[in-house]
């Protein structure tokens, strides 16, 4: 499991070419998260559950 499939400041991004990544928004005010997770990614110091809807 990814925990950034359920995290609420994992933001898809998807490129010309169709590829797909994951960017972390926490890394836009945070220095210490990287952008672009190498996944899987098994733990986080910044992980929030996304809300269930």
């Amino acid at each position: 499991m990814n925990l950034c499939d359920t995290c609420q400041h994992c933001r898809i991004i998807r490129n010309d070419r169709e590829s797909i990544f994951l960017l972390c928004e926490r890394a836009l005010t945070d220095p210490t998260f990287p952008k672009y997770p190498r996944l899987p990614v098994l733990e986080c110091r910044g992980y929030e559950r996304k809300p269930e809807d």
